[in-house]
């Protein structure tokens, strides 16, 4: 008998373009774990490489993220980090379980998290 993938298991899939607000939008889906971490990482270096007004990382469809994931945000977000002092990183997420999670690990407190991508792009336009 062979193993085949569950239908259960969320399909990890990432993809990234220009976004509303003159941002660039890094849309992921779903699972976010260390075996996802480079895709994700790589991701992000395209994101800051296009020197957009900034990023969002889209994670309404998330299911999960784990801390490795969690570190590619705070890495970004130290490249992304503007020299006045004006946050070019945001979240978009509305998942109960992943606003969870970014807020364990204190990730709210560091970067804006916002219920939809529109909303995120305007918290970095300001």
């Amino acid at each position: 008998m062979s193993a085949t993938p569950s239908a259960d298991i969320p399909q990890f899939e990432i993809n990234s373009g220009p976004g509303p607000e003159d941002v660039y939008v890094v849309h992921v889906t779903g699972e976010v774990d260390m075996s996802h971490e480079e895709e994700l990482r790589g991701e992000l270096r395209t994101a800051v490489a296009a020197e957009a007004k900034g990023i969002v990382v889209d994670l309404t469809e998330c299911e999960f993220i784990d801390s490795s994931g969690v570190r590619a945000l705070l890495l970004s977000r130290e490249a992304q980090h503007a020299d006045d002092g004006t946050e070019r990183l945001a979240v978009a997420a509305s998942s109960e379980q992943i606003l969870r999670i970014l807020s364990v690990m204190g990730i709210d407190r560091v970067i804006p998290i916002r219920p939809t991508v529109e909303d995120a792009a305007a918290e970095i336009s300001g």
